[in-house]
This record gives C-alpha cells, sequence and structure tokens, in this order.
C-alpha cells in the first residue's frame, strides 16, 4: 500500500495532537485512516450506565467528520502498549444533547475491561460505519449500538484483526 500525504490537525489547547490521513486516496470516508493521539477524559458515564463504556478524547471541530467508524485503540502507543479494536463514535451526542452537545470522540474497546482514565491513546479510524443520528430514546440508541459492535467485530475479522477479539 503506497502512502498519502500526512494531513495534519491541530487544535491547542485540545488534547488532540493530531490526524493523519493514510493510503490510497480513493473515497476518503472508506478508505482513509486517521490517527487520533489523545488523552483519556472523564465523561458523564452515560455509556458505561448504557452497557457500553467508552474511552472519552476530546477532538476540535474540524478535521474529523462525525459519525461512527470501526477502528483500533493502542493505550500507552509511546510505551509499544496494547491494541484493541473499537467502535468509534465522534460527534456531538445527538439523543441526550441535540446538537448543542459537547463534541467527542468516544470510542468503546471490544472486549475490555479495565480504567483508561489519564491514559494516552493512539484511536485510529478505519472505517466510517455510518452517520451520527438522534435515537428515539436509549433503548433504540442501545439497539444500534449493538449493530455497530458487531458490525466492527465483522470487520475486525474481515480485515485479520481477530486476534485482537476474545470474542468472535
Amino acid at each position: 500500500m503506497t502512502a498519502a500525504r500526512p494531513a495534519h490537525v491541530e487544535a491547542p489547547p485540545s488534547p488532540l495532537v493530531g490526524a493523519q490521513r493514510r493510503g490510497p486516496a480513493r473515497d476518503a470516508a472508506r478508505d482513509a485512516v486517521l490517527e487520533v493521539l489523545g488523552t483519556v477524559e472523564h465523561g458523564d458515564e452515560r455509556g458505561r450506565l448504557l452497557g457500553f463504556p467508552t474511552a472519552n478524547v476530546a477532538v476540535p471541530e474540524h478535521g474529523l467528520r462525525d459519525g461512527v467508524w470501526a477502528g483500533t485503540v493502542q493505550v500507552g502507543p509511546a510505551e509499544d502498549g496494547p491494541v484493541h479494536v473499537a467502535a468509534v463514535s465522534i460527534g456531538h451526542r445527538p439523543t441526550f444533547y441535540g446538537r448543542d452537545g459537547e463534541r467527542l470522540l468516544e470510542a468503546h474497546l471490544l472486549d475490555f475491561e479495565g480504567d483508561l482514565y489519564d491514559r494516552t491513546v493512539l484511536v485510529r479510524l478505519h472505517v466510517r460505519l455510518r452517520p451520527q443520528r438522534a435515537y428515539a430514546g436509549a433503548a433504540a440508541l442501545v439497539d444500534q449500538l449493538l449493530l455497530d459492535v458487531a458490525e466492527t467485530r465483522a470487520w475486525a475479522q474481515r480485515e485479520g484483526l481477530g486476534a485482537l477479539l476474545t470474542t468472535p
């Protein structure tokens, strides 16, 4: 695979260090891999209450397309830490906050249990699964999150990342 020129996004004082595009420049929404380096922050723990705990990383208003993505998260990249498959949401969380919610990157690491607060993570967004949507309530959102996780799991298997999953 030939690497395209990286696109670097800076947005101080956000903990987002950069976003890079790699891979052939075909359909950027489907083929580009975007990388986000940041520190996991405390959130309102809504994902945990819904059964989908997330690692929350602040993102700038520009540089990353809102939506739900299949990707990976490396914990402690400077130490060559472990990589996990993740379903990643970027956006304002419209089901609960409308368009006025804080824009966040929320990564649900599949088959992971642990505390990531204040840890540095490298999030790689591989495939955009769908746009952000507002749902009628928590139950409808949970139904969609189950589908997103299943689609992310299937993507990981197709891409040869099945070894990163403990549940096939």
